[in-house]
């Protein structure tokens, strides 16, 4: 029995909570309510835990205070989506609800800051939502009463486990969504799993594997777009050659250097090989090097970061700067068009962490800076993301998608005030439509319809409004349901996946039934969506 954690411990009830939550990723990502190709609470919690654990990892010391300050930032700093920035805020409380300077953690110490978790997420959260992973730390403080008197930390385990396995059952009692859609809440079960693999630490087994998360391409994670340097990182290695003659591998390792970069220098040494390459696949390059032998020593570094650092040292600061998300090139092309300073690709499926967010809002080198989320799942990163600064302005517009986006700044002027422009972009998203379209990926029920796997689903902002297996017919019935009679142009922006045929289908509607609609079509490039239309 267990009746006292140390840092060290601690450490490893993060990483293996973190271990399971990345054997259940997908399980989670596939809890969506709406029956659509974009599930991605899974990944965003992962996403939030892994930049906890990278910073895990760089403490020399593993005391109980340094293990929660790592936790409490990197997760910050990670959170993805609407789950990581409730989750980064959970181990925010959980950090802040220790004993100062403890030595070791008892199981009173670990509830009151269970307790502490409850408080901060939901003071965090504008409007806190029932069934969701805050229902988990609101039962665990509500019960609290009951773990106060376990004297070990397996008793409490078992106890935190049970209460989150409840909450995730209640959930659908809670949220009409979850109950017509026959599914559990995403958050909440990913929760569970976190207490899960804390569980496992007790038995003994406090090594944790988390190198799968290597091999996500970096095509599905979320990236800042701007003017890229050819190659990243600037990458030194040292390796102790195991044959003791680091000479016999001169030419094949300058051959394969050359083929993943350039600027390579080579130096052989008895059995060390040094190497130096800059490159766009540090990882790959080392895997390669361990073929010889055994690694000594490696620094990595971003050049793009220290780039970019340079060059803003010497722009000139702009009164007004422009952050928004984008989902597509094509989107992002025209948001730059527009007056975009600095685009973050993300959305469904891609949300920018709050760091992602951040680094965007000091690249806009301006006095005030407007950001756009343009999804409701980046919101409350963008909103962490926008405290963090105090001689920056930052005001965050709630577009919930990137028509609204682009439909206000259309709108923009520059020279304005920024309170003018900020109430012009609040007033133009209010006016315009936006409509997604996308497929069926199960079947499923929303509300009272009952959706097949396949048909074409037409959302209204974040309601379905209409769903066939002919788009015409689906984009018709969603058409007539929100009115657009008063309204002149309808802007289309196709998908990566998107349909000749399809497009094709919509605009025999437009002329047989809604001529007093323009059509413009333009290139998106996003996924899951074959089209992203607004209508003003």
């Amino acid at each position: 029995m267990i009746k006292e954690i140390d840092g060290k411990m601690l450490k490893a009830l993060f990483k293996k909570a973190t271990e399971n939550l990345l054997k259940n990723k997908d399980e989670i990502n596939a809890l969506n309510v709406f029956p659509v190709p974009d599930g991605d609470t899974g990944s965003n919690m992962l996403s939030t835990m892994m930049e906890g654990c990278k910073y895990l990892d760089r403490l020399d010391e593993e005391s109980i205070d340094n293990v929660l300050k790592a936790m409490k930032d990197g997760t910050l700093m990670g959170a993805r989506g609407n789950s990581g920035v409730i989750l980064s805020q959970i181990i925010r409380g959980f950090a802040e609800g220790a004993p100062k300077k403890a030595k070791v953690l008892t199981v009173s110490d670990f509830v009151r800051m269970l307790k502490k978790s409850r408080e901060v997420a939901y003071s965090a959260v504008m409007k806190p939502v029932e069934g969701t992973m805050l229902t988990v730390v609101r039962f665990l403080d509500e019960r609290s009463n009951e773990a106060m008197e376990y004297e070990s930390f397996d008793q409490l385990f078992d106890w935190m486990v049970n209460v989150a396995d409840e909450a995730v059952r209640v959930s659908p009692t809670m949220l009409d969504k979850l109950r017509e859609a026959g599914v559990v809440d995403a958050g909440a079960k990913g929760l569970y799993y976190l207490f899960q693999g804390m569980k496992a630490v007790l038995a003994g087994n406090l090594e944790a594997n988390l190198e799968e998360i290597v091999s996500v391409p970096a095509e599905e994670l979320p990236e800042i777009v701007y003017e890229d340097l050819t190659f990243q990182y600037c990458t030194e290695y040292i390796v102790r050659v195991s044959d003791g003659d680091a000479s016999k591998h001169y030419h094949d390792v300058v051959d394969y250097l050359n083929s993943m970069g350039d600027s390579v220098v080579v130096v052989t040494q008895d059995d060390l090989l040094k190497i130096h390459v800059h490159t766009n696949n540090p990882g790959q390059v080392l895997e390669e090097l361990l073929k010889k032998g055994e690694l000594v020593k490696a620094k990595i570094d971003n050049m793009k970061i220290q780039h970019e650092h340079i060059v803003s040292e010497v722009k000139e600061r702009k009164r007004i700067g422009i952050v928004a998300v984008s989902p597509g090139d094509g989107i992002s092309k025209i948001m730059r068009s527009l007056g975009v300073d600095q685009v973050v690709k993300g959305g469904q499926t891609m949300n920018p962490s709050t760091y992602d967010i951040k680094k965007a809002i000091e690249r806009a080198n301006a006095d005030n800076v407007f950001v756009f989320p343009n999804n409701p799942n980046i919101l409350l990163a963008a909103q962490q993301a926008a405290q963090d600064f105090d001689e920056i302005n930052v005001y965050v517009i709630p577009t919930n998608t990137p028509q609204e986006c682009l439909a206000a700044l259309i709108n923009y002027d520059p020279e304005a005030d920024p309170k003018e422009i900020k109430e012009v972009f609040e007033e133009t998203i209010e006016e315009v439509i936006p409509i997604s379209i996308t497929k069926a990926v199960r079947n499923s029920k929303v509300g009272k319809s009952k959706i097949k796997k396949g048909e074409y689903l037409v959302f209204v902002n974040k309601d379905l409004l209409g769903h066939s297996f002919d788009i015409k017919k689906a984009l018709d019935t969603a058409l007539k349901e929100v009115g657009v009679e008063d309204k002149e142009v309808m802007s289309i922006f196709t998908g990566e996946n998107f349909s000749e045929e399809d497009l094709e289908r919509i605009k025999e509607l437009i002329e047989e039934k809604y001529n007093n609609l323009e059509m413009e079509v333009y290139e998106g490039g996003q996924p899951h969506y074959p089209f992203l239309i607004s209508i003003e």
